[in-house]
């Protein structure tokens, strides 16, 4: 990346997703209702009894899971009740490179479980809005392209609400129940997360603006 487009990266990022039947947008829309990252954290046991309130017993369940093995891993994370029971993490705990140049600690990455497509059993999915962007609608779908393909995550191009420019989101999701969740399987999962997201990062950063 060259420095004038360094200088153009977002200082804070978030992710909006068209995703409303499962969760609202984190957004500048709702900035009466927003919680800060670091907000989220500190209030965790505050925020978790309207977190599983609304949730099925097999939905709660596998949070309880995935909350132990995050507390296990001495990850940082946050529960978002007010848009669609996420789970918020730094993306720096998951993917140290992330931390490249233009990356902020305001960087999150948005979990969730849910139904999946089928209707048959759950899907775990975790996003990410990648720190790289260009006032260049078609810079941004040539950056799409020349990404790598990925055997699991996949990249996409939305705009955001806030600011009406395109954002590069990754999104992977794993099947679940069955089976069930699992550490060895949250470990999987996370191992192919840092594995994409360097992966992209390392690409996208070589990326030759035109």
């Amino acid at each position: 990346m060259t420095k004038d487009k360094d200088d153009r990266k977002r200082q804070h990022l978030r992710l909006v997703v068209d995703n409303a039947d499962k969760r609202n947008a984190r957004s500048s829309a709702d900035i009466e209702e927003f919680i800060p990252l670091e907000e989220l954290c500190a209030r965790r046991n505050i925020l978790r009894g309207d977190f599983y309130r609304a949730l099925e017993s097999w939905q709660a369940k596998a949070y309880e899971v995935l909350e132990r093995y995050l507390e296990r891993k001495g990850w940082s994370y946050g529960l978002d009740p007010h848009h669609g029971h996420v789970m918020v993490l730094p993306a720096s705990v998951i993917c140290p490179s992330v931390e490249s140049p233009g990356a902020t600690d305001q960087d999150e990455t948005l979990l969730y479980i849910s139904d999946d497509a089928t209707g048959h059993g759950l899907c775990m999915t975790l996003e990410m809005v990648l720190p790289f962007y260009s006032e260049d609608d078609s810079l941004m779908e040539d950056a799409l392209l020349y990404a790598p393909i990925f055997q699991y995550g996949a990249l996409f191009l939305e705009e955001n609400r806030q600011d009406g420019f395109l954002d590069l989101i990754y999104r992977v999701g794993f099947p679940l129940y069955p089976p069930a969740l699992t550490d060895r399987l949250l470990d999987r999962f996370f191992a192919v997360v840092v594995f994409e997201l360097s992966e992209t990062l390392r690409s996208l950063t070589e990326y030759p603006e035109g």
